[in-house]
């Protein structure tokens, strides 16, 4: 398990700590219906595609940072970076699937924090209201 990894991992752990600390807010209430012309697999259908597009231009962002090697017949995305503990810098590389992983925790983390902003306090508690 390499370091991003472990930043991935201790950060969805924080989000869920978080979250799982807030589980004694009420819950909001439901979103209304739509009420577009689209009819709803419809909508659902263009949702997703429009999710996976905006995931795909994410990941081509950050393969941007990254130089593509072809090693074996495997293509995978290198960088130089300073492993914690050391201050020389080596080369780590992922696959595809790796850095997809990573993008795809990365923007989940983001989501987690962004709607769990609710009263809650780093600490862990949450204020009433």
């Amino acid at each position: 398990m390499d370091f991003r990894n472990i930043v991935i991992t201790l950060g969805l752990a924080t989000a869920a700590v978080l979250a799982t600390g807030c589980a004694s807010q009420p819950a909001s209430s439901p979103a209304p219906a739509a009420t577009a012309s689209v009819p709803a697999p419809a909508a659902a259908a263009a949702t997703e595609a429009d999710a996976a597009s905006n995931m795909e231009k994410k990941f081509q962002d950050a393969a941007r940072s990254y130089k593509k090697v072809e090693k074996d017949g495997k293509t995978l995305y290198c960088k130089r970076e300073k492993v914690i503990g050391t201050t020389i810098p080596s080369m780590q590389c992922l696959t595809e699937i790796q850095l997809r992983n990573q993008v795809e925790n990365t923007e989940e983390l983001r989501r987690k924090m962004r709607n769990s902003t609710g009263g809650c306090v780093q600490t862990g508690g949450c204020t009433g209201g």
